[in-house]
């Protein structure tokens, strides 16, 4: 037919008017699946192949199921890994970063008022917990607390300070210590809150001929304020006062609060938690929540 004469011209009239790198034959020429319907000629058959040869491929609704399925599982798998690992080193980060801020405000605070001997305080008295048995604070050790950050304060960015025990806007919260089954109440106040959420507190005086390698005292750090979980070596940590500077508990050469001894994540013992800041700052991990054996002399981390 004359339509059918034409189509086969054009056609050959385009491949006639192609040219070809030299030494290269000429390709050969595939329809589209628009196109070949205009061929008049082509067969059913032909116009199958043509799309059959451009369809593109897809997954089937079973293929993206268990593709689901399995990237679902690998990231059971992986994410407590990594989210542990992310709260370890923010833990790392917010701690050395009061550490650095609580230091220099004692520094400037000396200056101001000269070593902690002569900012008026006396060393704290104790009282029998009729609960626990155990030596707590009393309303003296409050009032010497209370002092010690008055003096300290002032040098930090605070929110508020809450240093009187029927403050209503620092209730008590619980804590635990490292590895206990059970959480204790205790009352932290007086109680700072810095800008960035992280609370101070404690502060006690146990003696003010402290020097150099006898500490005056020890107060808490909780990097995220009231939030959970409260646990002494996971997001409170205790620092010393000394008489020229604040050290962190735990130390390799600390005689009280070794990190062997208070430091571990099995043993359900008086204090434990505490022998945790000096770890976090230096080795710059939280490695003792996973493995055992860990020292100041020996291995740092779990791997």
């Amino acid at each position: 037919p004359e339509s059918c004469l034409t189509t086969f011209s054009k056609i050959f009239d385009f491949e006639k008017n192609v040219r070809f790198p030299a030494g290269s034959s000429p390709r050969k020429i595939i329809p589209s699946p628009e196109n070949i319907n205009n061929i008049p000629s082509a067969s059913h058959t032909a116009k199958r192949k043509v799309r059959e040869a451009t369809r593109k491929a897809a997954f089937t609704l079973a293929e993206v199921l268990i593709t689901l399925g399995i990237i679902g599982v690998v990231a059971a798998m992986t994410l407590p890994t990594l989210i542990n690992d992310y709260q370890a080193k923010e833990t790392v980060t917010r701690l050395k970063k009061i550490y650095s801020i609580v230091n220099q405000a004692y520094l400037l605070a000396q200056n101001d008022y000269g070593t902690i001997d002569n900012w008026g305080l006396s060393e704290s008295e104790y009282e029998e917990d009729p609960d626990t048995g155990q030596a707590v604070p009393g309303e003296q050790a409050y009032t010497q607390t209370k002092l010690f950050w008055e003096k300290l304060s002032p040098y930090m960015k605070t929110l508020k300070t809450c240093l009187d025990p029927n403050d209503s806007r620092c209730a008590a919260y619980s804590h635990s210590y490292l590895a206990a089954s059970t959480p204790r109440i205790y009352n932290f106040i007086p109680m700072v809150f810095l800008n960035d959420g992280i609370i101070l507190s404690g502060g006690n005086i146990n003696d003010l001929n402290c020097n150099e390698k006898s500490s005056c005292g020890d107060f808490s750090v909780d990097i995220n304020g009231a939030n959970r979980p409260n646990v002494v070596g996971r997001d409170i940590f205790y620092f010393y006062i000394y008489k020229h500077k604040i050290v962190p508990i735990g130390l390799n050469n600390d005689r009280y609060r070794t990190f062997e001894s208070f430091c571990l994540r099995n043993t359900s013992v008086d204090f434990n938690g505490y022998g945790c800041a000096a770890w976090v700052i230096y080795n710059e991990n939280m490695d003792y929540l996973k493995c055992d054996g860990l020292s100041w002399n020996g291995k740092h981390k779990c791997k």
